[in-house]
């Protein structure tokens, strides 16, 4: 068992003692975790899409702890430039996070650099013939910080932002300025439900010989590693480890991880495909 941190290092509100038995109750068989929930249970969220009507695409999402997330989708004409830095600069990301916390830029760079998956095709649909092409802005607003870390809030609501996002069809020639359809009826879904859709990154703490989904604050000061684990379709495309865990990794946790994370990301997939399709 690796040292626990104090409660003054951890910010939660327990002792050494109790952070001990929670410890304890975590590496049983099965496991006890304080809320009943199974490790692969999540606590009960609210989301819903389209909330902002002047922009592309929008989803707000409410945590179990009473963290609150708002991302809103806009796109704009840019014109093609060989100062820029190419394609990856077409989907620009902003972070805001109420009050200051240390790890905005983390946070950033999740989105970022998980929006760009290979073999997505997102890229390829945001070009308007030769000399134009769509620029995205993805504004996120973490409106109340969860207790816990917010990377899981953040990403499921950009997740269902952008699957909701829509863009003006083209009509022109690749060769003229670009010229769309003013019916917004016929627009198209920068993420085609046939196509490979945006990745989510789940939070997991490993404890013991056991892991756990979406742990609470007082979870992941007993956790052993902590670990950021971004998943699309049926695949890993990065696992990260943050701060927080009081131990080492062993190689066959994290295999256990990746395992357990596509079998649970693909039911988090399908819980938020359903999110308004009965309005």
């Amino acid at each position: 068992m690796a040292p626990l941190q104090t409660s003054q290092q951890t910010g939660t509100p327990l002792s050494p003692a109790e952070l001990s038995y929670l410890h304890t109750s975590l590496t049983l068989t099965p496991p006890i975790r304080p809320d009943s929930r199974t490790p692969t249970q999540f606590r009960p969220l609210f989301a819903e899409s389209d909330i902002l009507p002047s922009t592309n695409g929008s989803a707000r999402m409410i945590w179990g702890d009473g963290g609150e997330c708002i991302v809103g989708v806009k796109a704009e004409v840019e014109k093609n430039s060989i100062s820029s830095g190419g394609p990856r600069d077409w989907i620009e990301t902003n972070v805001e996070v109420s009050g200051q916390r240390d790890d905005d830029a983390f946070l950033g760079m999740t989105v970022a650099e998980s929006l760009l998956v290979p073999g997505s095709g997102v890229l390829e649909r945001l070009v308007l013939g030769e000399r134009f092409h769509w620029k995205i802005f993805v504004d996120i607003l973490l409106l109340t910080p969860p207790l816990s870390h917010p990377a899981t809030l953040l990403t499921l609501t950009t997740y269902l932002a952008l699957r909701n996002t829509f863009l003006p069809k083209l009509v022109s020639e690749a060769a003229e300025d670009p010229v769309f359809d003013d019916d917004w009826g016929n627009g198209l879904p920068l993420y085609p439900v046939d196509r490979i859709p945006p990745p989510i990154t789940l939070l997991v703490v490993n404890v013991g010989e056991n892991i756990f989904f979406d742990p609470t604050r007082e979870e992941l000061a007993v956790g052993d590693v902590v670990l950021a684990v971004s998943i699309c379709e049926k695949k890993v495309v990065g696992v990260r480890t943050l701060e927080g865990g009081s131990g080492g990794v062993k190689r066959e946790a994290v295999k256990r991880v990746i395992k357990e994370s596509c079998e649970v990301a693909e039911e988090v997939f399908s819980s938020l495909n359903g999110v308004g399709e009965g309005d």
